[in-house]
């Protein structure tokens, strides 16, 4: 942007023209697609990763996927609720192993813990009675996650190593034969809903997304930077007579979103031409927009390099739409209300004994 010296700019990526966008009403603009001018752009490259999903659906079928999910991932459904019990035991096991030991390597120590969670949370595991097979499952996933920052290129040649991206496809056909184990077997909790809501294919690729190390990357990464920016929010009074002030606590979280989002962004495909920000985009030229950037846009922030807190104590719900950390518009992430209930039932926790 400082070459370009402008929040929206061209160049190419991948080979394909690409417009890049740090503006934050650009962004917002471009993620409620008004005159739905945009396709998901993640096909091109991960759909052999996660086959057909909530991630790679466009149009109709997005939305009528979207709405059989919705419950589930809703603040008050039975199904975030009733996982209290895994949040609580999760909060105290990220403790204890972080008490117990001279150094730690933070974010690998919450990466691993979020993805068991998400394991027992997604295919109803309890990693102390599945011991073998969550570690199984654990290996399985970040494998499978590092076929999507590899080359798309599938090689596996009895002379070399195989490739990240082979090596992400096979993880992806054990995890799936896992996964439809799980389903055929279930009779309560996420499983039995997802395989009631979906048919049985859509719930096994959509199951795999959930699972895979998208969640617990955003988790961990979140987490992560709570407790390693600790000495900016330290002396803010946060437990009041040995209680968490709940609010302060998610103005906050809300301050680590905005500088450190745990993805870069997003990708769109222009389906037609139109215009984002006042900039002209051409029919099938991609767009890459950059979170980071946006939250650090002064005319949406003022002080932007700023870490306060205070600036979201009496922010409305569009304030906090210029926040990217879950995307925006119809298709934001349908996992946030979750990462949001995990944080918030945790964090007291991680602030009242490590801090």
């Amino acid at each position: 942007m400082n070459n370009h010296r402008s929040r929206i700019f061209q160049a190419r990526f991948l080979n394909q023209p690409t417009v890049f966008i740090g503006s934050n009403t650009a962004v917002r603009e471009l993620l409620h697609d008004k005159y739905n001018c945009f396709r998901m752009g993640y096909k091109d490259f991960f759909h052999q990763i996660y086959g057909n999903s909530l991630l790679f659906s466009d149009g109709l079928e997005a939305e009528e996927l979207r709405q059989s999910l919705h419950d589930l991932f809703q603040p008050a459904s039975t199904s975030l609720n009733e996982h209290s019990v895994q949040i609580d035991r999760f909060a105290e096991e990220a403790v204890e192993t972080m008490l117990s030991k001279d150094y730690i390597l933070v974010y690998e120590h919450f990466k691993q813990v979020t993805t068991q969670l998400c394991l027992s949370l997604f295919l109803g595991l309890d990693h102390s009675l599945s011991v073998d097979l969550m570690k199984e499952l654990c290996e399985l996933s970040t494998v499978h996650w590092h076929g999507m920052i590899s080359v798309p290129l599938s090689l596996s040649l009895p002379w070399l190593v195989s490739s990240g991206f082979s090596k992400a496809l096979h993880a992806k056909e054990q995890l799936l034969k896992i996964i439809k184990k799980r389903l055929q077997t279930a009779e309560d909790g996420f499983p039995a809903r997802i395989k009631t809501a979906l048919q049985s294919e859509d719930a096994e690729q959509n199951l795999l997304l959930f699972i895979s190390a998208l969640v617990p990357k955003a988790l961990s990464s979140l987490l992560t930077s709570f407790i390693c920016c600790s000495h900016l929010w330290c002396h803010e009074p946060l437990i009041k007579n040995g209680e968490l002030d709940v609010s302060l606590l998610e103005c906050i979280l809300l301050e680590v979103m905005r500088i450190w989002p745990p993805f870069i962004g997003g990708r769109r495909v222009a389906i037609m031409e139109c215009t984002i920000g006042g900039f002209h985009i051409p029919k099938n030229y991609a767009v890459i927009y950059l979170a980071h950037a946006a939250h650090l846009d002064p005319e949406a922030f003022p002080q932007p390099e700023s870490f306060l807190p205070a600036r979201w104590k009496d922010c409305s719900d569009s304030d906090k739409e210029k926040l990217y950390c879950f995307g925006g518009g119809p298709r934001n992430c349908i996992g946030q209300h979750l990462v949001w209930t995990i944080l918030k039932e945790s964090l007291p926790g991680l602030v009242k004994d490590l801090l």
